[in-house]
């Protein structure tokens, strides 16, 4: 009896896991690259600061288009993520950097900090490539910029059990 419930326990453990994410590929997105010119947010900064509102920058990406390849997916239902890795290339310290964005609806509006991901999409896949344009905003503390600033979003995807 007892042997059977430690059993019942353990199954019912493994079969609560959260499904693994699978990157999805976005290399169908027609610019792989996107420059952006970084302005002081306040148009009042005159020089070195303690104070992170005086060193905030700011830049904005409109009109991304992103497309996934969702074709293996096709019928199944699914939630699709979008994050950052922790470490960002030309920046010192991630804590200082956040992104948004906004959608034409197919995915999401939202937000994140490096290390962290955001649910953009969650139903029925029905297409083979998804596909929607991102205005993105970047927001960091100009103070914790060391070189040429390098964004690699990560496209994540976790299929529902049948």
């Amino acid at each position: 009896m007892v042997r059977t419930l430690i059993y019942g326990i353990a199954i019912g453990m493994v079969l609560a896991q959260p499904t693994l994410a699978e990157p999805l590929d976005d290399s169908l997105s027609p610019q792989q690259q996107v420059n952006l010119d970084f302005e002081w947010k306040d148009p009042l900064y005159s020089g070195p600061s303690n104070d992170s509102n005086f060193t905030a920058v700011v830049a904005r990406a409109k009109n991304v288009e992103t497309r996934l390849n969702t074709a293996k997916y096709l019928g199944q239902r699914a939630r699709i993520f979008l994050g950052l890795p922790i470490t960002v290339r030309g920046l010192r310290n991630p804590d200082s950097l956040r992104m948004t964005w906004t959608t034409n609806g197919l995915f999401a509006d939202g937000s994140i900090t490096p290390g962290t991901r955001q649910l953009i999409f969650e139903g029925t896949i029905n297409e083979r490539v998804m596909r929607d344009m991102f205005n993105f905003t970047f927001e960091m503390d100009g103070r914790d910029l060391s070189q040429t600033l390098r964004l690699e979003p990560v496209y994540e995807i976790e299929i529902d059990a049948p």
